[in-house]
Order: C-alpha cells, then sequence, then structure tokens
C-alpha cells in the first residue's frame, strides 16, 4: 500500500489552480510531506471555491487545470516520491442548469439514461426546483421568470440560475415561431435529441428569419403571463419558492441545502458510471488515495465501501469523513485504513484543556447564561426544531413511506405517531448506524435503545407510540422484514444530516461554556481529557487504525487549530477569566435594550477576540471585517435572534457595533491587552505540543494549508483565505539552512519573536523530516506510554515509538501555566524538578532533535534539561 506519511491540504480553487500547486511542490517537499491532499478537484459550479457541488464527475474543473498538468505534476510527485490523496463526493452533486446529468434529465424526462441516478420521487412526474426568491405567481407577476435561447438551447432564467427546458417545449416553442418544420421534427422520436438539437443550434446562428422568429416568439411568451405557464406545465422541473422545502420536498438534498441534490449511489450502474473516471485516474497512478466525503449521506456505505474497495483493490489507502461520538467506534471490518481525523482533533483538543475547572466553568458560565436546559436536552430540542422547521419535507416523505411500506395503517395515522417519529429520530445519540440485516448487532440495538429512552423522557405520553417505532426500527414488528429494514435505512440517511445542523449549525453557537470544544467532531459537553486517558485512545488508535488521519484543521473546522489551543489556556486561568468577563460585560452596553447583544452572545465574542486577536495586538480593518462576517455567520447559525431563513439586520448591526465599541474602547482595552498577550504565549506552548504530537502519535499527520504558521482563522470562507507561500517559503529557507552550532540561539530568537510563527515551523519541520525519513517506526511501530514523576504527572505526556531497534520519544508540556512563565521559560521552582526516569531497557544515549543536545537515560532529566531551549521534545535513539 502507498500510504502517506503525511498529508497537506489543498483547496484547489478558480484562485488556487493546478499551476499554483506547482509553485509550492518544491516547497511542501522540503517541508517533509509525503502527500498532497486535495479537495475535490472535478468540474463543479462556475466559481465554486470548494468543489462540493460537483457538475460533471468526467471532468477536471477546468477553471483549475487541465488533465495535461495534472500529469505533469502526478510526474513530478512521482520522481520525488510523493503521491495525491483525492476527496471525492459520492453523495450528492450540484442542483444546476450545468450539471450534466441533471440536465439530460430536465431535458428528456424518463427517457434520459440518467432518470434514475437522482434521490428524487418522481411521483408528481417534476422534481421541485427551489431556486425563486419568492412565490411562482410573484416571480411571474415581476417578470423575472423568462426563457432565453442560448449555445446550450432553451432555458428557464431567473438571475443568475439557469435551467435547461425540456425537448417537449421546443415544439411548443417553434408553433409559437411559426415553423412547422421545426416543430414536425421535435414532436418524433428521442433518440436523435442531441444531433436534432445541435442542428437547430446551428442553423439558427446561420439563418436570421429562423433566428428573427425565435426571439420574437419568445418576446412574446415572456410578454404574456399564461403563455409562460403553458411553458411551465411541460417541464420536468417545478420551480418554486426556496422556503417551500421547509415543508415540502421531492428530492433528497445535502443537508438543507437546495443547491445540493443527492444520488442513489446504492445503484450498481449509478456507481459504476459516477466513478468511471476515477477509476481512470486510480489506474494511471495519477491519484494513490481516496478520502470519501459524507459517507453517512449514503443508503448502504458497508456496501459502497465494499464496491469502492473492489474497484480499486485491498492495497490502496481509503479514508472516510466521519464524525463519531465520544465513545463510539468505527466498525472494524470496513475496508478503510481510517477517518479523516475529527476524532484525534477531539481528543488532542480535549487533552490540552483543564479538566479539573470543569465545575468552576459550568457554574460561571450558568451564572452569566442562566440556561433553562441541561446541553443534552439543549441538543434534543435543536434537533427537533431543525427537524420540523428546516427539514419538515424530509421529515414528511419518511412518515409517508412508512405508510407505503405498510408499516403504518390508517389507525397510526395521528398526531401522536408523527410526533413519536419526529422524536425518535432527534434523540439518536450518534449520527447513524449502519443495519446490515436484521437482527441488528448488540451495540446497533443499544443505540435504537437510548434513543428509545431520550424520546420517552421528553414525551412521556407517546410511549405506546415510541414502543411501535421501537419494534419496527428493530426488527421485531409483525410487518414484513424488508420493508422495516428498508425504511430503517432511509431513516438513517436523515439522522445524520439532522445531528449536523441541528448540533454543529445550531447548538454550537447557543452553548458556549468554552467554545474550543464546539468543534466538529468535538463535543462541548466533554471538558478535558487525562494524560492516562489519552494514552488508552492512542493505543485504541493503534491497534484499530492506525493509519487514520491526524487532523487538526480542516475546511470544515469551526475555528483556527492555534486559536482553539488559546481559548484552551483560558480553561487554566479560570479565575482570573471569570473576574475579566465581569469587568467586560458593562463596557459598551447600549441603551436600547431590544438590540443589545445578549449576555450569552457578548460571552461568546470575548472568547472569540481571544481566540482570533492579531499577534501584533494591531486591531486592523481587515480583522473588523473578518470578524463582523463571522460573527453574522454565528448569529444566523445559532437562530436565536437572526437566522438565515429570516436575517435580522438590526440585531445584527448591534451586535457589529458592539464588537467595534469594545475595540475602540480604552478602559476594555486596557484590560484586554495584557490577559491576551498572557494568553497568546502559553497557547503558543499548546500549539507546539498540538503539532509534535498531531506527527508522533498513532495515525498519519495532516497540515491544512498554511498552518504551518499560526492559524487564528474563523469558520468557512475565512479559513480558504490565500495563503501566503512566498513568506513560507523563505521561513523554510532559514529553517532548513540552520547550522547545529546555531541552534541555541537561533531557539531564543525563536521563543522571543513567536509572533511570526517560525517557531511553529520550526517544530513541524523537525517532525517531519523524520517522519517522512524513517515511516515505519510510526506506521509500525509501538506506543508505549511513559510515567512522569509529581508534580508533573497531570501536566506533562511523554510517549515513546518504537520498532525494532529504531526509537522516538517525545515530551509535551500540555497545562502550561504553572509550569512556564510567558517569555516561554519553564518557572525557576520547576527548572530542577525532575520529569521522568526512563526504565533501563530503554537506549542508553538520546538526541534532542529540536535542541540538538545529547541526554542520557542513566540520568534524571529535569524540566530544564527537557524544556530550558524549546518548550517540547522530540527524541531519538538514532542520530
Amino acid at each position: 500500500m502507498k500510504c502517506p506519511a503525511s498529508t497537506y491540504r489543498i483547496q484547489l480553487s478558480p484562485e488556487f489552480t493546478f499551476e499554483d500547486l506547482k509553485g509550492i511542490l518544491d516547497y511542501l517537499e522540503q517541508l517533509g510531506v509525503s502527500t498532497i491532499y486535495s479537495a475535490p478537484f472535478f468540474k463543479a459550479r462556475k466559481g465554486s471555491t470548494h468543489g462540493y457541488d460537483i457538475t460533471d464527475p468526467f471532468l477536471l474543473n477546468p477553471e483549475i487545470g487541465k488533465l495535461e498538468t495534472f500529469k505533469v505534476i502526478g510526474e513530478w510527485l512521482r520522481k520525488n516520491k510523493m503521491s495525491w490523496l483525492q476527496d471525492i463526493v459520492p453523495n450528492h452533486m450540484a442542483y444546476d442548469g450545468s450539471n450534466k446529468w441533471l440536465k439530460n434529465i430536465l431535458e428528456l424526462g424518463p427517457e434520459s439514461p440518467y432518470y434514475g441516478y437522482f434521490d428524487i420521487d418522481w411521483q408528481e412526474e417534476k422534481v421541485m426546483a427551489a431556486f425563486l426568491g419568492d412565490p411562482l405567481d410573484e416571480v411571474l407577476q415581476n417578470k423575472e421568470l423568462t426563457i432565453s435561447l442560448n449555445e446550450s438551447g432553451f432555458s428557464l432564467k431567473y438571475y443568475d440560475n439557469s435551467y435547461p427546458l425540456s425537448v417537449r417545449s421546443y415544439a411548443a416553442i417553434f408553433a409559437e415561431a411559426n415553423q412547422k418544420d421545426w416543430q414536425e421534427k421535435f414532436s418524433g422520436q428521442r433518440q436523435n435529441w442531441k444531433e436534432l438539437k445541435t442542428s437547430f443550434l446551428k442553423e439558427v446562428q446561420e439563418n436570421e428569419d429562423l433566428k428573427d422568429s425565435i426571439a420574437a416568439a419568445i418576446r412574446k411568451i415572456n410578454a404574456t403571463e399564461a403563455e409562460l405557464k403553458k411553458i411551465l406545465k411541460l417541464q420536468y422541473f417545478e420551480p418554486v419558492h426556496w422556503k417551500k422545502t421547509e415543508e415540502k420536498i421531492n428530492y433528497r438534498r445535502f443537508f438543507t441545502i437546495n443547491g445540493l441534490i443527492c444520488l442513489k449511489m446504492e445503484k450498481q450502474e449509478v456507481f459504476r458510471t459516477y466513478h468511471g473516471f476515477i477509476k481512470e485516474l486510480v489506474d494511471e497512478g495519477l491519484i494513490n488515495g481516496l478520502r470519501i466525503d459524507h459517507i453517512d449521506g449514503l443508503f448502504d456505505p458497508p456496501g459502497y465501501l465494499e464496491q469502492l474497495r473492489e474497484m480499486v483493490g485491498k492495497d490502496y489507502y481509503i479514508i472516510i469523513e466521519k464524525i463519531l461520538e465520544w465513545d463510539e467506534k468505527l466498525p472494524k471490518h470496513w475496508p478503510v485504513q481510517g477517518t479523516s481525523g475529527y476524532g484525534f482533533l477531539a481528543e488532542v483538543n480535549q487533552l490540552f484543556t483543564q479538566s479539573n475547572a470543569d465545575e468552576l466553568f459550568t457554574e460561571n458560565y450558568h451564572n452569566i447564561n442562566p440556561v433553562k436546559e441541561e446541553y443534552e436536552d439543549l441538543v434534543y430540542h435543536q434537533k427537533l426544531f431543525i427537524l420540523w422547521e428546516r427539514m419538515g419535507g424530509e421529515f414528511n416523505n419518511l412518515w409517508q413511506l412508512a405508510f407505503q411500506l405498510e408499516l403504518l395503517t390508517s389507525k397510526e395515522n395521528t398526531t401522536n405517531h408523527k410526533n413519536a417519529l419526529g422524536a425518535f429520530l432527534a434523540a439518536f445519540p450518534v449520527y447513524r448506524i449502519y443495519p446490515e440485516e436484521f437482527p441488528l448487532k448488540k451495540k446497533q440495538k443499544k443505540i435504537i435503545e437510548q434513543a428509545y429512552q431520550t424520546a420517552l423522557e421528553h414525551g412521556q405520553h407517546l410511549e405506546a407510540e415510541l414502543g411501535l417505532l421501537k419494534e419496527l426500527f428493530l426488527g421485531e414488528a409483525n410487518k414484513d422484514r424488508e420493508n422495516m429494514f428498508h425504511f430503517l435505512q432511509r431513516c438513517q440517511q436523515y439522522t445524520g444530516p439532522l445531528a449536523a445542523k441541528g448540533v454543529e449549525d445550531t447548538t454550537f453557537y447557543i452553548f458556549n461554556r468554552l467554545i474550543s470544544h464546539n468543534e466538529v467532531g468535538d463535543s462541548p459537553e466533554n471538558f478535558g481529557l487525562s494524560v492516562p486517558g489519552f494514552h488508552q485512545r492512542m493505543e485504541m488508535r493503534l491497534n484499530d487504525f492506525p493509519l487514520s488521519i491526524n487532523a487538526t484543521a480542516t475546511h470544515d473546522t469551526k475555528r483556527g487549530e492555534d486559536a482553539r489551543m488559546r481559548i484552551n489556556v483560558v480553561s487554566e486561568l479560570g479565575n482570573e477569566w471569570f473576574q475579566k468577563v465581569e469587568e467586560w460585560k458593562g463596557i459598551c452596553e447600549q441603551r436600547d435594550q431590544d438590540f443589545t447583544p445578549d449576555m450569552n452572545e457578548k460571552y461568546f465574542i470575548f472568547q472569540m477576540l481571544v481566540g482570533a486577536f492579531p499577534y501584533d495586538l494591531e486591531i486592523g480593518q481587515e480583522f473588523v471585517e473578518r470578524s463582523e462576517a463571522y460573527l453574522q455567520k454565528a448569529l444566523r447559525e445559532a437562530k436565536v435572534h437572526s437566522s438565515w431563513a429570516e436575517p435580522n439586520t438590526d440585531y445584527e448591526t448591534a451586535v457589529f457595533d458592539f464588537l467595534k465599541c469594545l475595540l475602540r474602547e480604552e478602559k476594555f482595552l486596557s484590560s484586554f491587552l495584557p490577559f491576551q498577550k498572557k494568553v497568546m504565549a502559553y497557547g503558543v506552548l499548546k500549539s507546539l505540543g498540538q503539532c509534535l504530537i498531531k506527527v508522533t502519535a498513532p495515525g498519519i499527520p495532516d497540515i491544512y494549508q498554511g498552518t504551518e504558521l499560526w492559524d487564528l482563522s474563523y469558520v468557512d470562507p475565512d479559513n480558504r483565505r490565500p495563503v501566503d507561500y512566498e513568506l513560507r517559503k523563505k521561513y523554510l529557507s532559514e529553517i532548513s539552512g540552520l547550522g547545529s552550532e546555531d541552534t541555541r540561539e537561533y531557539l531564543q530568537n525563536l521563543k522571543k519573536r513567536y509572533s511570526s510563527g517560525k517557531i511553529k515551523m520550526y517544530c513541524l519541520f523537525k517532525a517531519l523530516k523524520e517522519r517522512r525519513q524513517f515511516p515505519g517506526v510510526f506506521e509500525q511501530g509501538e506506543y508505549l506510554a511513559l510515567k512522569l514523576k509529581e508534580p508533573l504527572r497531570d501536566k506533562v505526556l511523554a510517549y515513546a515509538r518504537k520498532f525494532q531497534d529504531h526509537w522516538y520519544l517525545a515530551v509535551v508540556p500540555v497545562m502550561v501555566t504553572d509550569l512556564f512563565n510567558e517569555q516561554l521559560q519553564p518557572k525557576e521552582q520547576f527548572l530542577d524538578e525532575p520529569v521522568l526516569e526512563l526504565p533501563n531497557e530503554f537506549p542508553g544515549n538520546w538526541k534532542n532533535l529540536y535542541t540538538e543536545e545529547i541526554l542520557e537515560t542513566s540520568e534524571k532529566w529535569t524540566v530544564n534539561q527537557l524544556f530550558g531551549s524549546y518548550p517540547v521534545v522530540l527524541l531519538t535513539n538514532k542520530y
């Protein structure tokens, strides 16, 4: 297997193309990266910045570059013993007029070869096209919907949206244009449709009379509402107001995004067709690994993975995007190397949080924001809100499916039964289960039982109805087993989106106890992980999925990896932090209480600033604008005072004004900035520890683009801003050219000028270099937890990686405020404190790869020996 030693995530887009990537390949190779980990690069909507809105899976995105250029990159990678990991999107494509398959369906309807490719309910013979800003009648009255003719044929236009008209529309338009010959041609068979349309488009360009008559007919149709409605009746799509999908929808979409339509990937024909070009790239050796996006959206994830494994072979690297709850495990029998790293992110994030501050933060947060319900109850109610208010159309479809499958009868068609189904779905404690047959496995039964109990706690009056649903989900009701199994699988396609929207995109913006844990893969209900607990999880990781990705930042994370570490520092400064919050909360109060950020939002803003404040402490216009854009998204995602569906721009403006007031208020700044300087310094220590653990712990380290320097970004699109690679090249050239005799002085300068981020790049560079040179130690080596001396046992993490006679030893301070000062030096009282004693069977001598110092096993290693020159330690016995 061509397994990555490390990956570097690149967001290819029109702003960062193959040509731009070619310009940094030497830099990435020198940094120690083994594998380019690319965002989807297939043809997508014009201007797409992320690539998940694919319109043609058979082509590379021309805005990114040509296949020939990609082949040049592939050849360069082969020569330099590097590889390519590709993100693919089997769950959905763009609902867009440029979608090759969808366009064919909208033109030909049931005669299209792609008619069954998308997850569409064709009972009404029309798929909803929810792109209108108002109800259809209003749009028609305002003349906002028009027929047009372009190089692709006739289409229906609504501002920037354009959808192809059906083949049967052509005859009607030709009749209006008095073009009987063309009308007759287009009234016949569809087998030669493509050639016929091409012939017409060619002639309309060459024949002025034809062109004029068609233009006149289009003007007449567009001028008359009744005529336009006649054309609309001939379509295989129905244009509707976008909000209608909250109540009714006849296609499956990605989460609540109308513009992303889901595929029936469970059909073998769809699988084979969609993956055709991907397989070509795999067979040519241009793609050496696959990352599967949103595995939970598929009808049968294990079945999909089995097909994929058969397609690419048993020795091919595959990872999946999968959000696991804290105590949830990925099924071991799945034919994958692991996940894209959210679980690892959560474990490291929790490790750097002071767990014994849980009670202090909970009590103070309750005083700041007297919550009426516990976190679990908030999650449940937000999922219910999403189900009824944002996914009502999907929910109605599931409800009707139960009757279509004869699982419920007319006597059960009651409000209580429907409420019970909603409660059951909202109560699932995980994204979803993966049933393969009845009877379900013990763990799957346990999850359904948990969901049942949670739903029952919130609705005891629904006990009988919930009991019936539990029997259906378990396959124990007196109903057709195949139908019960189908219903269970279908429901599982919606519990995932329900969790994502109800938890990550709603609750995470409401529950603000410590927002570093309001993160994809993590959970704010957890507060810290002990050193022994982390060791235990790494040992399980090594046993179960040792080649899983170690991510600390992705395109989906809510804030930058270093911003999270700063906020985690606050967990160590709890009493001081809450004193500061008390100082700050009265500043910039506005008179109009209707438009004042509530205390929960203010508390969010204080933490936001701690995480994202510039290292130079300068408040520039760009920072203010970025922060306002982030706050707008946070407010709308929370759905408390504003939302995407119903924006309250007056309230949002008041929040922006509050932020700007803070940032120019001398009283606030004189209190905030000294505290911020302290947090920044300690955040550096945690960030360096996070880097070293990512590279040396079980799993494959991933660097998200640009995060080799400080990452204080907000959620997307902020984390997709352009990366200054010229600056990074300059820094790397300096670091890689460093002589061993210059190390001590250089490290002191790095610590003094940590704001540049060079101290982080140095940490990554040294560790990645070893990882690339000796991958076997980290891919196959043992993980040995090391015991530390008191009083450092809870403050420092230490472990060894061993393969044959090759050893590495990592020592990382995780609780830093007691141990270090703000100059990143160990405090005087700890200098001579022993950290650990190595067992006799360990090698005799070690080299610190960061400081060039030699240590002997026989010594009692002190704080000063380990951390005096550089705050984290990576030792090797081979030097």
